[in-house]
């Protein structure tokens, strides 16, 4: 196939309602659960990608070491088609490696531009499963709003696919607690999480919450799918805090403080949950007409936090 000389996808991260934490296969990425997430409209990675001399990475303009990249190009050119060196451009509208999920959108976006640039006729599922070699979370990107991903069983059956829900006035507020990188990366952190004696019983947990999930998000009752999120997400922490193999945690102290107003707001009234990932950062699951006022009732407390407002995004594009 013929290369064009250059292209641009952009790609909107995704926060997980049921998360994905844990490898059944950490060389495939195949995960232990099935997942289920969020698209988000104003957190997203534009990149391009042109030929070159050899695989390099800049991201904001700035040189990066290309390592993570260059193995992921190449199993994309043994997987589909050998392609020359590329340099990659990618614009990060999101911290990295804070739990807000750079590398979701990240290699999501990379891998649609490079199918762009090699002209490959792919689908959505195709290229959601080709991303998750690069980043398992990067599966769900590919679409708008909901998409669960399908844990399957080998490298042909594990992709996301988008799930459909009637309208729903949800929104997040995202407490940016913390924009530093984060000291356990993901996989480390997965890596210990699966030494934990509670985890076998928190993915069979997880397999039954999805199937709850799934039900809420077809009712449109989001203080239902906030409540099923929240558990899965400090589920999902207490693996981290009784890891046999270096017990650990992402939370620090004003993570444990916006959890305590999560809890206050809900007993004042309002929606709102809470959900983390692999960060201190805290996202509250809540109403597009209740955002505003727990936005600023929390900015009125916590005023080194930075508090925004997602709303449901698109999925993948093109430039």
């Amino acid at each position: 196939m013929t290369q064009q000389a250059g292209a641009t996808a952009v790609a909107h991260t995704n926060i997980a309602l049921i998360k994905y934490w844990g490898k059944a296969d950490p060389v495939l990425n195949l995960p232990t659960t099935s997942s289920l997430s969020l698209t988000l409209k104003e957190y997203y990675t534009k990149t391009q990608v042109e030929e070159a001399d050899v695989d390099s990475l800049l991201i904001n303009e700035l040189p990066q070491d290309a390592k993570r990249v260059h193995e992921f190009l190449n199993i994309l050119r043994e997987e589909v088609q050998d392609f020359p060196p590329l340099r990659v451009i990618s614009t990060n509208k999101v911290p990295i490696s804070a739990g807000l999920a750079s590398s979701a959108s990240s290699f999501a976006a990379l891998t649609a531009a490079v199918a762009k640039f090699n002209n490959w006729q792919l689908s959505l599922e195709d290229l959601s499963r080709l991303a998750r070699r690069g980043s398992g979370s990067a599966t769900r990107s590919f679409f708008p709003d909901f998409a669960i991903w399908e844990k399957g069983h080998d490298d042909t059956s594990s992709y996301a696919t988008h799930f459909d829900t009637p309208d729903m006035p949800i929104a997040l507020v995202v407490c940016k607690i913390s924009g530093l990188v984060k000291k356990v990366s993901s996989t480390e952190g997965m890596r210990r999480a699966q030494t934990s004696p509670n985890y076998a019983a928190w993915v069979e947990e997880s397999a039954r919450q999805l199937v709850d999930m799934e039900d809420a998000l077809k009712k449109a009752d989001i203080k239902r799918v906030g409540d099923i999120a929240e558990a899965n997400s400090l589920g999902m922490h207490n693996l981290n805090l009784t890891a046999k193999d270096q017990r650990f945690t992402y939370f620090n102290a004003q993570t444990m403080q916006i959890l305590d107003e999560v809890k206050a707001l809900r007993q004042a009234g309002y929606t709102a949950y809470a959900t983390m990932d692999a960060g201190p950062n805290v996202k509250i699951i809540t109403t597009l007409n209740e955002a505003n006022a727990i936005k600023e009732s929390l900015a009125k407390r916590f005023l080194k936090i930075q508090f925004d407002i997602a709303t449901p995004g698109p999925g993948i594009s093109y430039e």
